[in-house]
């Protein structure tokens, strides 16, 4: 009888608890579970190139080794201000890392054009002392989530 209760005893007590583990993130910084799995967003999109742009690849410091035309995967409109990939016509993300005022002497202009399903950009410097029209890309940025279309 006494080994049918000793039995029983954890078989009742753990019928009656559910073990549960909460994410630190949720409880600390508030999020949801929907917000910690939803893919990047548009600013943490400009923050991945931005980091990519100044302190991965340096690119700044290598304009000498960029190429001077567009490259052939994507085609601008409406005087450079919008891109699409030339396979498709799909549309790309434009990001402004750095624009300067056209007043300024010698103005710089660097842009990046995002591509989502490639997960990859386009970056274009323009301008500076002495002028310089550059182009690099594309260049892959790893994201931990995937991307959602704009």
């Amino acid at each position: 009888m006494k080994r049918w209760i000793l039995a029983a005893l954890p078989a009742v007590a753990a019928a009656g608890c559910e073990i549960t583990f909460d994410d630190p993130d949720l409880q600390v910084r508030q999020f949801s579970e929907d917000e910690l799995k939803a893919p990047p967003g548009e600013s943490e999109v400009k923050s991945a190139i931005v980091g990519d742009v100044r302190e991965r690849r340096m690119l700044l410091t290598k304009l000498d080794e960029g190429r001077a035309t567009i490259p052939p995967e994507i085609r601008l409109d409406n005087f450079g201000l919008e891109a699409t990939r030339a396979r498709d016509g799909k549309r790309l993300v434009r990001v402004i890392l750095r624009e300067d005022p056209a007043d300024r002497v010698d103005p710089t202009v660097e842009t990046a054009f995002w591509d989502n399903e490639v997960t990859a950009y386009y970056y274009h410097y323009e301008g500076g002392h002495p002028h310089r029209d550059v182009w690099f890309g594309p260049l892959r940025i790893n994201m931990a989530r995937k991307t959602t279309p704009p």
